[in-house]
């Protein structure tokens, strides 16, 4: 009995070590012919009280398996072309807030919808900020536009609101459960393993090689979309959902009338753009798919409950659902194929159609 349990430890070290030789090789491997990790630096977040910001000044390329893209931020901490200082106040600006699909997760900044809509705007002698960050709500928006609007040595003339499906139902609540851990922003209660995840996926291109490939053998046999079957994506379009209350919509139009009061309190032109989660376009088949029945949801209900309230209170209102559901119609992708957010096709028509809409129609031709 000695000899075989001796026999299984020595099988099990040379197994062990046999892993570790192929494992070591394949790392040196992939970085010899430039496969690196996700990304072998911090992440770009910091704490910002309870909640969370992004790092200024910094250049971060980052490596998923669903895009490769790189950020840079500014002297104020926003998305931008370039590192460095803004000289805001020299000329009129306009401000975007919002989360990722505004911060453009997946795209360069000259990609981006706001990228692609700054540049026009840099013709007509207008700066443009991005102060969106992946992962806010509407509370922690809010606090860092006033937070910025407190430093800036002047007032934009313009914020474009960019509210979604995803935050609309969040509306009233505060992102107080988060922490920042080597520039990354996990949740408190469960942070631990996922911070392993994300330790794995930054310092080893082993792991990042057969993540990435798990994926997209998922996506090329089971076609894969990580997001369109998860229950809170069916959650948010329930007629059951909080939104559909009388009272929560009242709340909801009270907190936009105040927003609305802040920016003319501060001689700002306030603009609110509805932004559609692609993947809503297809919910009758994702519902079908998991025997949900259709007639329980309503995709288009937070574009007409924004419709709605801007036509009641004569405000602004730039609605992209029909827009893109046009192009979605005709068979254009509007996502990553492993990412919901924007992709580049997506990211132009959402530019081009915001230059057509804010410009004079027949400046665009220099758009293009």
């Amino acid at each position: 009995m000695e000899k075989k349990s001796t026999s299984y430890i020595e099988k099990f070290v040379i197994i062990t070590l046999v892993l570790i030789i192929c494992i070591g090789s394949l790392e040196i491997g992939l970085r010899l012919i430039g496969r690196q990790p996700t990304n072998t630096t911090m992440g770009i977040s910091e704490q910002w009280g309870s909640c969370f910001r992004i790092k200024k000044n910094i250049e971060k390329r980052i490596n998923s398996p669903a895009f490769n893209f790189t950020v840079f931020t500014n002297e104020f901490g926003f998305r931008d072309k370039k590192i460095g200082k803004r000289n805001i106040g020299k000329k009129p600006y306009y401000v975007f807030l919002g989360a990722s699909e505004v911060f453009a997760n997946g795209v360069n900044y000259e990609d981006s919808f706001v990228g692609i809509f700054a540049d026009f705007a840099s013709k007509k002698k207008i700066d443009v900020l991005n102060l969106a960050v992946g992962g806010h709500r509407f509370p922690d928006q809010d606090s860092l536009f006033k937070e910025f609007l407190s430093i800036a040595p002047q007032k934009p003339t313009i914020c474009f609101n960019c509210v979604n499906d995803l935050h609309i139902p969040k509306f009233d609540k505060k992102q107080e459960d988060l922490i920042v851990k080597n520039g990354h922003v996990f949740e408190k209660n469960s942070w631990k393993s996922a911070y392993v995840r994300r330790l794995l996926g930054d310092y080893s291109a082993a792991y990042v090689f057969f993540r990435n490939n798990i994926r997209k053998l998922q996506e090329q046999y089971l076609n894969f979309k990580p997001s369109g079957d998860m229950p809170e994506f069916f959650q948010i379009y329930s007629k059951k959902n909080r939104m559909h209350n009388s009272k929560n919509i009242k709340k909801f139009e009270n907190y936009l009338l105040g927003f609305e009061k802040y920016c003319y309190d501060n001689d700002i032109t306030p603009i609110f753009v509805y932004l559609p989660i692609t993947d809503s376009y297809d919910l009758n088949d994702l519902l079908k798919e998991h025997n949900e029945n259709p007639e329980d949801y309503d995709s288009s209900y937070y574009s007409s409950l924004m419709e709605n309230y801007c036509k009641r209170h004569n405000s602004k209102l730039i609605n992209l659902r029909p827009v893109l559901e046009k192009y979605h119609n005709d068979g254009k992708e509007l996502r990553f194929k492993l990412d919901p957010h924007f992709n580049l096709f997506a990211n132009r028509i959402i530019g081009e159609y915001l230059i057509r809409t804010i410009f004079p129609m027949e400046t665009y031709s220099s758009a293009n």
